[in-house]
């Protein structure tokens, strides 16, 4: 019986190459995950260009600033600064409590909104490197509806010099992939795709 071909995977397994692949990171880069911790996320951001000291923008819709600068203060950035926008806590502060490296903002409904957030974020504190964290709450890449598609590619060109008209080359858009097989990624629309499985397991106790 004949069979139609859905979908072709191609895999490269780069482990000992993800150094060479980071340190000249570029473009919109798609980081897909199974639930990282953030302390994974800050080795791959001490990967990522190594050799220039850079400003990062994050922008965090899962994590609260707390959080983040509490893990940070554990296993701190090498040869970066870094920039919080925390969505998370956005209600429980107001816009006057912002400090130093971080500022409070409501979550935003869509994608629309999180581009005026990005703006406001570049125009604050001017980054090298944006990292969105995450895509999660906008799109389901297992079982994406033609509207979140339409969003997404709109959302993409604009970050790419369109019309949010940024000059910042890397962004970093990362994406919890517990929901499910992924089937609907946007290759025609990023500069790469990076998936990153963290494996653990329940320590095994010796007498």
């Amino acid at each position: 019986m004949d069979e139609e071909v859905i979908n072709t995977n191609y895999w490269k397994e780069i482990h000992k190459d993800i150094s060479a692949t980071l340190k000249d990171l570029s473009g919109i880069v798609l980081l897909t995950h199974n639930s990282i911790e953030f302390t994974d996320i800050i080795d791959i951001l001490n990967m990522t260009k190594p050799q220039h000291f850079l400003s990062v923008l994050y922008i965090s819709l899962i994590r609260s600033y707390d959080f983040m600068r509490l893990a940070l203060d554990k296993k701190p950035l090498d040869s970066k600064q870094i920039f919080f926008i925390d969505c998370v806590s956005g209600f429980a502060f107001s816009p006057e409590e912002n400090i130093d490296d971080c500022l409070y903002h409501k979550p935003p409904a869509n994608l629309e909104e999180m581009k005026k957030i990005i703006k406001y974020g570049i125009e604050k504190s001017n980054p090298d490197i944006v990292v969105i964290d995450s895509l999660t709450q906008f799109i389901n890449f297992s079982r994406p509806t033609e509207h979140e598609i339409t969003e997404l590619y709109k959302f993409l060109r604009a970050i790419r010099g369109g019309t949010l008209n940024v000059i910042q080359d890397t962004f970093i858009l990362l994406y919890d992939n517990k929901m499910g097989m992924m089937l609907n990624l946007p290759k025609m629309h990023t500069d790469l795709i990076l998936n990153v499985e963290v494996l653990k397991e329940e320590p095994v106790w010796r007498d």
